[in-house]
């Protein structure tokens, strides 16, 4: 799984946060980053290590219970003699990244925090602000192991690894979460092609008075054209996300292009302009931010599902009645071998300014062993959880860790016991690098510091047409012209000039 935030937009729902500074948990104490005096006992043990305080920053609200949580983290790395205790700060998303560009331009003594490319990271590589981590982390045996080789090796920044890639999944699996027991209730076959799916949304329009076919969060319906087209999930002809919200990259012509007129998914644009129309998709969608909610009071028969981890746990208490009443549809789904480039978009990365990398770098090693890794993301267990397996896990408490900014790692991760069957096979299905097709422009990563002025001009683009199209409320064609109108206006050639010319550097040598 990833996560993200676009330009402009809201999106995965831990993104919500206040306005108060978590300060660090336990006992742990922040004093310039000096080390604690070792106690009697230590003093007693010739080998113990002096034990420095790592000073961390992370977006988000402080999780329920992580004093007592970070204390017993920092408990175990002392007796594990690993010489180093965590200080972890909250900060409120909506002035992270501000926040943090502030303590590094002020010089700032800390020694990890949360970066992506859609928050400072380019400009903070570009100002030498962060350390290369290559010798270290070739140096950290469980750190490298606990992670694919092919997202060390797609998730450099100018050949170099500038942050630990976190992430679960190894790229996009999208479908939709309908109601079985509706389908069941026609006489439909499981849905296995678009056409299934077609029968079974006008199914339910024509047969249903208080359910509705449709809901997706309007935000969420720029991914309607990688769900409803014909070569959704398989490897054809195009790459339809790199990165750069808006445009695609042709492979047959090599070149980059708007999404908006790229063949591959140009039947998506007008089944949702169809859709739309019919009323299959909630005449409410610009606005629609409800869908989850709506979905589970019953009010729809399918609603929007991606294979990240996180999509279908939203859904699980509906099931608590023991029934069987949902299952996943993925198009393509037998077949499904989709185009990635192994693209995380969450780096834990170590300023420059950092007195102690080495040790951070040993603390991510040490966070790499599962016991480690589980007590920091899934808490103290026999309070905060139990182990299901090996790969399970039963919730206790309300302690949830944001893994994202310090903890993922796909060798390790556990999912909850109450994750549906469905959920769980595609979830595991995307954790796996061979079930995917390896992308002829991996490893590039846009960097928009040439073109920001352009590129500021034509991000608003996004919500203001190229969401609508997306949505159905704009038809197709009408919507295509209206896109390439507006970036030729807006000097959006020079945006795609230089994507191109960024894509072509990072294909040169292949």
């Amino acid at each position: 799984m990833r996560v993200k935030r676009w330009f402009g937009t809201a999106t995965t729902a831990v993104l919500v946060s206040s306005l108060v500074l978590a300060g660090c948990g336990g006992n742990t104490k922040n004093e310039g980053n000096a080390a604690n005096p070792p106690s009697s006992t230590d003093s007693a043990a010739p080998a113990a290590k002096d034990i420095v305080t790592l000073k961390a920053y992370f977006p988000g609200d402080k999780p329920a219970g992580f004093d007592n949580v970070l204390q017993a983290v920092n408990d175990k790395l002392k007796a594990d003699n690993i010489g180093a205790a965590l200080n972890v700060n909250f900060m409120p998303w909506s002035d992270y990244g501000n926040a943090v560009s502030v303590k590094m331009s002020a010089g700032e003594e800390f020694d990890m925090y949360l970066d992506a490319p859609w928050i400072s990271m380019n400009q903070m590589i570009e100002s030498k602000s962060l350390m290369e981590l290559d010798a270290a982390v070739a140096a950290r045996p469980e750190l490298k192991a606990s992670i694919p080789e092919e997202m060390w090796e797609y998730n450099k920044f100018g050949g170099k690894i500038m942050g630990v890639p976190l992430g679960t999944t190894q790229g996009q699996l999208y479908g939709l979460l309908i109601r079985k027991d509706l389908r069941e209730k026609y006489g439909l076959p499981e849905l296995k092609t678009l056409g299934d799916l077609e029968k079974f949304l006008y199914a339910v329009k024509e047969n249903e008075k208080d359910i509705k076919p449709f809901v997706i969060n309007g935000i969420k319906a720029d991914k309607l054209p990688f769900i409803l087209s014909d070569s959704a999930n398989l490897a054809k002809d195009e790459v339809l996300e790199i990165g750069v919200n808006m445009f695609s990259y042709s492979i047959k012509d090599k070149k980059v292009i708007g999404q908006w007129v790229s063949p591959t998914i140009a039947d998506a644009y007008e089944r949702v302009t169809k859709y739309y129309k019919d009323g299959i998709i909630s005449k409410n969608i610009a606005q629609e931010q409800n869908a989850e909610t709506l979905f589970k009071q019953g009010k729809y028969a399918a609603t929007y599902y991606a294979a990240d981890g996180v999509e279908g746990l939203k859904y699980s208490e509906m099931l608590k009645d023991g029934s069987d009443k949902l299952e996943i549809f993925i198009p393509n789904g037998e077949q499904a071998k989709p185009y990635t480039a192994y693209q995380q978009w969450n780096f834990l990365c170590i300023p420059t300014t950092s007195k102690h990398s080495e040790v951070t770098m040993d603390v991510m090693n040490w966070l790499s062993i599962k016991e480690n890794h589980d007590l920091m993301e899934y808490g103290i267990q026999g309070k905060d959880w139990e182990p299901v397996g090996d790969s399970s896990y039963k919730v206790l408490s309300s302690y949830t860790f944001p893994g994202y900014v310090l903890t993922w790692r796909p060798t390790l991760n556990r999912t909850p016991d109450t994750m549906m069957p469905d959920d769980k096979k595609w979830f595991d299905f995307s954790t796996q690098t061979s079930n995917f097709t390896l992308s002829p422009i991996a490893g590039f990563n846009f960097n928009a510091e040439k073109v920001k002025t352009e590129y500021a001009k034509i991000t608003p683009l996004h919500d203001s047409i190229f969401l609508p199209l997306s949505q159905g409320l704009i038809p197709a064609e009408e919507g295509r012209k209206t896109m390439e109108d507006k970036m030729a206006s807006l000097g959006g050639q020079k945006v795609v000039d230089e994507i191109q010319a960024q894509i072509d550097a990072v294909t040169s040598g292949k």
